[in-house]
């Protein structure tokens, strides 16, 4: 039984304070879960600036892990090029330029539509979307494709649906949200006979970028994994903390010591090396 966000950092969405809704939330939870025969229950990616929030947990027998943190990058700069010139190594900024040259020898070249909804382009999309999301080393729920179409259909103007064409065929697909002055990248679908040539992953972070700065967002957000090259882009780490518990009393003792070995930062050898700035 989970709490949280199945990939990103989790909200509260509490009217009262915080501090006040977990303990309530969590034995609405744990009721749940030994009413469903679930043995553990989880409160998913909240952000460590919320610890003190969440205390009530640590001290009811939840375990606390280091999640997988979501990326942000603050829009403090006028365009792409004076990012990479304040932000990014020489060689980041020759490596990345060279990327670019190729996708803009491209012929036919790279074109950029932007949607507010997806109901004229979900069946060229939604394969790209699928040729990611199955390839994945790390596997999480496939999304159908009602959930990119309810989404601009339940909040109008909350998403943009980014589409990138080289002639009449889409070959790049991002699902991205508005919130608060920040862009949340939230998806990506690629064509892979292409991605690599044109190092899509590269001019689609590019052009979020500019499609943000010229829309006065302050902010761009990204979702967990591929941290190395996020790193390099000089994205920040936003640590976030998994609290575990199992619902038995006799077990529960038992997760809390082995539970560190599988936390989910240990998995993934770059944030191995970052492991101090998750704690």
């Amino acid at each position: 039984a989970l709490a949280g966000c199945l990939v990103g950092e989790g909200e509260t969405g509490a009217i009262e304070s915080v501090e006040i809704a977990i303990p309530l939330v969590a034995e609405a939870l744990e009721k749940y879960a030994r009413d469903q025969d679930i043995s553990l229950v989880a409160f998913k990616d909240f952000s460590t600036k919320m610890r003190r929030a969440f205390s009530y947990l640590s001290r009811s027998g939840y375990a606390r892990l280091a999640g997988f943190p979501p990326l942000t990058l603050e829009l403090n700069f006028a365009s792409f090029d004076e990012y990479m010139a304040m932000q990014l190594s020489r060689a980041t900024r020759k490596n990345l330029r060279r990327k670019f040259r190729a996708a803009e020898n491209a012929s036919p070249r790279l074109a950029l539509e932007v949607w507010t909804d997806a109901e004229q382009i979900i069946d060229e999309i939604y394969p790209l979307y699928l040729a990611v999301a199955q390839t994945s080393a790390i596997r999480f729920e496939v999304f159908t494709r009602e959930y990119f179409l309810e989404a601009g259909r339940c909040a109008p103007g909350k998403f943009r649906y980014f589409i990138w064409r080289q002639g009449c065929r889409a070959v790049a697909f991002s699902f991205c949200t508005i919130w608060n002055g920040t862009l949340y990248d939230n998806d990506i679908g690629l064509d892979y006979a292409v991605a690599y040539e044109l190092n899509l992953y590269y001019v689609t972070f590019r052009d979020l970028l500019n499609w943000a700065l010229s829309n006065g967002l302050r902010r761009y957000a990204s979702a967990p994994f591929n941290y190395d090259p996020k790193l390099r882009l000089r994205l920040q780490l936003q640590p976030v903390d998994v609290y575990v518990k199992h619902t038995s009393p006799w077990l529960n003792p038992l997760i809390k010591v082995l539970a560190p070995l599988f936390e989910p930062a240990r998995t993934d050898p770059v944030l191995r090396r970052q492991r101090h700035l998750l704690r």
